[in-house]
């Protein structure tokens, strides 16, 4: 017996042992190098100087280079510039004429917002019609008209770009397999990416103004569109496929007939996220030269007036929740074919709406409607520095021993950010290289532990290690605040229908605010700093944990929960025992792109203070100090890709452990 149980005892250490025994050896021999390097008073905890990838100047000589060639090489004047110019002229027109702010001038404010009940009632029924009429009007009557229209002629080029590019990239990922590993493995990078990385390379190959904006707004925000096309061409039933085959359809027939209109509702998703995520860069944009309401929100951050800052904020939500009631509508069609001969025909019913459109147009411009009228307009920067002063004085200050959102601020700063940045900045940096490998060694084997290796030593090669540490510890501090409130408030979600119901349309506003406007409250109940921009990340990546934590809860099927009520178990027994080991994989989804969330929010939090990487890439674009730019950048990227990986790695690993259940 003793010769037959002694394979097997070794057959359940070996694997222990593999996976193990060598990555835990590696770390304690690095960690026993670094204790007989301090006694012997090599501390190596500054980052050499000979480790350089030397990106700073070169960038900055690239950049030198292209101004000094960019009306001389053919790189620019045979490629980029006349597309720089196209997309100027199809904003705004040359010398305002023809493009499509000219065109919302010209139409004046009824003409647009007859053009938007025109396309809402078309698109989504009266009530979209109602909606996206009265939504964009609120933009006027808040003193923002002309804003707008800057912004919203930005937008419809931007997303127009978009939906042109990413439904036929889609519709070719959805058909080959090979494209769609190809493209995806590029979407997840630059999912990663914050939104403020693209502005860098846009800025300096197309310049400043309309054209670079497009160009970074159409790179951030085109990648739901391939996503949500190439899922509802995979999504079409093989049953619709082969049925069309059978009948002598071609391909091309089969994708217009069959595969397209069956995938219909997963592109309107994919249009509403597109027009979702460019709002969201529009802030950011103004940076650029831009303008619109995105200027208005850098202009009152600058006079820290908050009167001047939220109003714009919301008239971005009003815009983008009009743009998106008026493209996104799916309207029914009557099903009764008696009432279908009565209408007119289609195109009689789109002439007679651009007559529609055009008269109100005519009539505006005969009574010298021009501007929207400033007594409809209700000047509201007043009432909201009035109110932000009774929050300082109540809510900031707070009450006696209790305290206020000073308070809050302190015990951030005092008792989590400064104790983790030290502690981080603190290590030496050879050993959280080492570290962080080790995990990935843990989390995913070989491969991931060399990629969060490399990307940590090249986060030391661009010479931003201590501001990545800052950063991290702000990111660090937001993710486990925001999981700690996603994962309680999605379980009660998750187990509760009338919770659900009553978080669902706050968790819907949440989604459509752009990431700009969390922080115009917050960044005026706390103090400057990194505070404002860790609570403003915590809301904005709220939304996605809680969601999929409640997901993953009610995927649990019935039969499996049934099953652990009949043994007796409690509701806290079937809870922990049950629902959240089968929801581990969606759970854990939702970190993820909590985590992505909040590094999305690294470089805009940089506005109001909270330093770190971001503000080297705020001041690489805005002192022209392009190669400072790139490395915070990059830094940033390498950063979030170990963060993704690492949470991915784990999210694979199945709540359950099969051997326990056999």
């Amino acid at each position: 017996m003793a010769v037959v149980t002694a394979p097997r005892l070794a057959g359940t250490a070996n694997p222990m042992v593999r996976r193990w025994g060598g990555p835990v050896a590696a770390f304690l021999a690095f960690v026993v190098a670094w204790k007989l390097a301090n006694r012997g008073g090599l501390t190596f905890g500054d980052t050499p100087t000979w480790i350089d990838a030397h990106i700073k100047p070169w960038f900055d000589q690239l950049y030198k280079w292209i101004v000094r060639n960019n009306t001389k090489n053919w790189l620019f004047t045979g490629f980029l510039t006349p597309i720089s110019h196209a997309l100027r002229w199809v904003v705004s027109g040359k010398n305002d004429n023809v493009g499509v702010l000219w065109v919302l001038h010209t139409l004046r404010w009824p003409g647009v917002l007859a053009l938007v009940g025109v396309v809402g009632a078309k698109t989504g029924g009266r009530r979209a019609a109602i909606v996206g009429v009265l939504t964009l009007a609120g933009c006027g009557v808040l003193g923002f008209w002309d804003a707008t229209m800057v912004s919203l002629a930005l937008m419809v080029v931007s997303v127009a770009i978009s939906v042109l590019i990413g439904v036929p990239v889609g519709i070719w990922a959805g058909l080959s397999d090979r494209a769609e590993k190809a493209i995806k493995g590029i979407l997840d990078t630059a999912q990663v990416l914050p939104a403020y990385v693209y502005l860098l390379p846009a800025v300096v190959l197309f310049g400043i103004g309309n054209a670079g904006a497009v160009v970074a707004t159409v790179i951030f925000a085109v990648a739901p569109a391939i996503r949500l096309t190439s899922l509802g061409i995979r999504n079409v039933p093989v049953v619709a496929n082969e049925v069309g085959t059978a009948f002598g359809s071609t391909r091309l027939q089969l994708l217009k007939k069959v595969q397209l209109p069956m995938a219909r509702r997963a592109m309107l998703l994919g249009l509403n996220q597109v027009i979702v995520m460019a709002f969201g860069i529009l802030v950011l944009a103004a940076v650029v030269g831009a303008g619109g309401l995105g200027q208005a929100i850098n202009e009152g951050l600058r006079k820290n007036d908050v009167g001047l800052t939220f109003v714009p904020g919301v008239c971005i939500v009003l815009a983008a929740i009009a743009l998106d009631r008026i493209t996104t509508g799916e309207r029914k069609a009557s099903s009764s074919s008696r009432f279908q001969t009565l209408l007119p025909s289609a195109t009689h019913r789109l002439v007679t709406a651009v007559i529609a459109v055009l008269g109100v147009a005519l009539i505006a411009k005969l009574v010298g409607a021009s501007s929207f009228p400033k007594s409809w307009q209700i000047k509201t920067a007043k009432p909201v520095n009035s109110f932000v002063n009774w929050i300082n004085n109540h809510i900031r200050k707070g009450v006696p021993l209790i305290g206020g959102t000073g308070t809050i601020d302190d015990v951030l700063v005092r008792d989590l950010l400064i104790p983790l940045r030290n502690t981080f900045q603190y290590v030496a940096w050879w050993l959280t290289v080492v570290i962080v490998a080790f995990i990935g060694w843990l989390s995913g084997g070989k491969k991931l532990a060399l990629l969060c290796g490399f990307c940590m030593l090249g986060i030391v090669s661009l010479r931003m290690w201590d501001l990545a540490m800052d950063t991290l510890s702000q990111v660090l501090v937001a993710v486990l605040i925001s999981v700690a409130l996603a994962i309680p408030i999605g379980i009660l979600a998750g187990r509760s229908n009338a919770v659900e119901r009553a978080l669902r349309p706050i968790l819907d506003a949440a989604q459509v605010l752009p990431p700009f406007v969390y922080l115009v409250p917050v960044a005026f109940l706390f103090h400057v700093g990194p505070v404002p921009g860790v609570i403003a990340s915590v809301i904005y990546a709220l939304p996605p944990g809680i969601r999929l934590t409640s997901l993953g809860l009610r995927e649990v099927s019935y039969a499996t929960r049934e099953a652990a009520i009949s043994f007796g178990a409690t509701p806290r027994q079937e809870l922990f025992k049950v629902q959240l080991p089968l929801a581990f994989r969606s759970v854990m989804l939702g970190i993820n792109q909590t985590i992505l969330m909040v590094f999305s929010m690294v470089i805009i939090s940089a506005l109001i203070g909270a330093g770190g990487l971001g503000l080297q890439a705020v001041y690489g674009l805005t002192k022209k100090e392009i190669g400072t730019g790139v490395a915070g950048g990059m830094s940033i990227v390498l950063l979030a890709i170990v963060l993704d990986r690492l949470t991915q790695a784990w999210g694979s690993r199945s709540g359950v452990d099969p051997s326990r259940s056999v």
